[in-house]
């Protein structure tokens, strides 16, 4: 599913228009993104959480020519899933 196709789904649930419905999605994500931004969670229960987490550097290699290389520290977002969802998966 992609952001339009669940902008067509939630607005069908809610009858809300789609530019309303695309309006909430976007700051719903910029929110997210700014809070993990300064390194807070973001939790919702029963569905997940996202955390900013630091990732060590580490030693890998150029697939095309092998050639051994360092891949830098950096920031990545971690999402673990809550219950709910994980019950509804398995």
């Amino acid at each position: 599913m992609n952001k339009q196709e669940l902008r067509d789904a939630i607005a069908k649930q809610t009858k809300m228009p789609k530019s309303q419905v695309l309006s909430m999605m976007d700051a719903c994500f910029d929110q997210i993104e700014k809070s993990l931004g300064k390194g807070k969670e973001v939790r919702l229960v029963g569905f997940g959480t996202w955390k900013k987490v630091k990732r060590k550097a580490r030693a890998g290699r150029n697939p095309q020519t092998g050639k051994k290389l360092t891949i830098k520290a950096r920031n990545v977002a971690k999402f673990s899933m809550g219950q709910h969802l994980f019950d509804q998966l398995n």
